[in-house]
């Protein structure tokens, strides 16, 4: 358990959890001043050491959750860097873009969602360093389930890559049912450089629209134009229920830039609050 404050202690510039908002001063106030929501639900400060104000060290938080909600989710939540306990940001939204993001469209380190964009992204369509999505997956590592892969090393039903495995491998290793590459393993290879069999060059003329023409070194572009495709549709889908709860993408758009204006004017006044401090 830690003691009282010594005196002379400089605390962390107290702010809104929910907007941002600098609550330096707003003494004679029960609820922010920017979002109106109750001070005892949102006063926060930064923690020692991890202070949104100290130079260099500066620590950005950022936190915004709409009132419009979409399927019982907020259309747009943000929620980026350490609160309070120093806990990283963890938005859930049918928009969420954060430390961690769970949401129908996530974005973060950490992002799970119907489509995700992250360092590690889970989901239906997803983006990212290590990708692993269930319809399409783009990224260094990228593993679909159901679908079609396209990264430095993948795996799918339809697989493309520096290392390919599934259904239809083509890449530099390639492995699978139908498989070609600069090395090439499976039932029916297509090695480069050498003369396929007569069954294996009719299976790939058969599945041409997978593995585009024979010939030639292996066109990736068409594994990449069918992961595009199924994220083009799943995207779509998803879209669908905001359409369904008239909210067109304007308002989206106008969500974010509500957002970032709250969240500049939390970081100027931020500033000024340092600039007093010093």
């Amino acid at each position: 358990m830690t003691g009282p404050d010594p005196l002379g202690t400089v605390l962390p510039p107290p702010y809104c959890s929910a907007c941002g908002h600098d609550l330096t001063g707003a003494t004679n106030s029960s609820s922010c001043p920017e979002c109106g929501r109750p001070l005892v639900e949102i006063l926060t400060r930064a923690p020692r050491g991890m202070s949104r104000g100290l130079g260099s060290r500066r620590v950005v938080t950022r936190r915004y959750t709409s009132e419009t909600k979409v399927l019982g989710m907020p259309l747009l939540a943000i929620a980026l860097g350490p609160d309070e306990h120093g806990r990283i940001g963890h938005a859930r939204g049918y928009f969420a873009f954060g430390d961690i993001a769970t949401g129908v469209f996530a974005f973060g380190g950490f992002a799970r969602g119907l489509v995700a964009f992250g360092g590690l992204s889970i989901g239906g369509v997803t983006f990212g360093g290590l990708s692993l999505g269930t319809f399409a997956a783009f990224g260094g590592g990228a593993v679909a389930w159901l679908g079609s892969a396209v990264g430095g090393f993948a795996v799918g039903l339809l697989a493309h890559g520096g290392g390919a495995v599934g259904a239809i491998a083509q890449g530099g290793f390639a492995a699978g049912w139908l498989a070609r590459g600069a090395k090439a393993v499976g039932p029916h290879p297509w090695q480069l450089g050498a003369t396929p069999s007569d069954a294996t060059r009719a299976l790939f003329d058969q599945y041409a629209i997978f593995t585009g023409p024979a010939g030639g070194g292996p066109p990736i572009h068409y594994g990449l134009a069918w992961s595009l495709a199924i994220a083009i549709v799943v995207a779509a889908i998803a879209l669908i229920p905001v359409a369904l709860a008239r909210r067109t993408p304007a308002s989206i758009h106008e969500q974010l830039a509500r957002a970032d204006k709250q969240l500049a004017r939390a970081d100027e006044q931020l500033a000024r609050a340092d600039e007093k401090r010093r």
